[in-house]
């Protein structure tokens, strides 16, 4: 949900408003993006072509195939994601947690297709009650809570993949689910782990969070697309002579 609603909106946006307005907007974000491929290359012994951060016509990073082509590939592409991340969490942390959310998860998971669908729905109401404890909370008044919300908006649309990077990301990440699936399947019980459960947790939190604010945004660009392209046929053309 995260890679297509990121997708959607920043590509609307490029395509529909000012490029160079849209791109300094997300400049702190697509530095994060870029420099976030840049490490996983290095991790993984990958060697870079080409690294473009602040030229307006950026073309991002180029880098050879990887030495172990699909894994590698998966992680270079989903490295901008947990990027965007760590600095949604290092922001907040430094504004002292401007916003509260609830970071409760599912007591039990079936790792079934009932269960996936129970995980979906639980997922969606987390969703929901994130969006409210968020338009609850939020005062325009406050300083760092504009900065925040404008930090917020920065780094969930620039987890954006290139398009090239979405095939990997949607294999890997349900190649990650079929791999959890076994291991609950054969007796290993990843929940008896502090570790797992406060990563769990925690990226439950920031999936709920960042899907909210993605969802927002996209219903808004829409709906602003709506309003102006209904303005432009009423009024945008010269009516013909009689």
């Amino acid at each position: 949900m995260i890679i297509f609603l990121s997708y959607a909106t920043c590509g609307l946006w490029i395509k529909h408003a000012s490029t160079k307005m849209i791109q300094g907007f997300l400049l702190p974000g697509a530095i994060v993006h870029e420099l976030s491929h840049a490490l996983l290359c290095l991790v993984t012994g990958t060697t870079i072509k080409e690294l473009n951060l602040f030229t307006s016509n950026s073309t991002g990073i180029k880098y050879d195939k990887p030495k172990i082509p699909f894994l590698f590939d998966f992680i270079i592409a989903a490295a901008p994601m947990f990027g965007c991340v760590f600095f949604i969490f290092f922001i907040s942390k430094l504004l002292s947690n401007p916003i509260h959310l609830s970071n409760e998860f599912p007591q039990e998971i079936h790792f079934s297709l009932k269960g996936l669908f129970d995980l979906l729905r639980h997922l969606l109401d987390a969703v929901w009650v994130t969006f409210h404890a968020f338009k609850n909370q939020f005062r325009i008044t406050e300083i760092h809570h504009i900065f925040f919300l404008l930090a917020l908006i920065i780094f969930t649309v620039s987890m954006s993949p290139h398009k090239q990077d979405i095939k990997h990301l949607v294999l890997g990440f349900g190649i990650i689910a079929l791999i959890l699936f076994f291991l609950e399947k054969l007796g290993v019980h990843l929940q008896q782990y502090k570790w797992w459960n406060f990563c769990v947790k925690e990226l439950w939190v920031i999936t709920a969070l960042t899907i909210s604010v993605l969802a927002t945004l996209l219903f808004i660009t829409l709906i602003m697309m709506g309003i102006i392209k209904g303005y432009r046929l009423t009024f945008g053309q010269k009516s013909s002579p009689k």
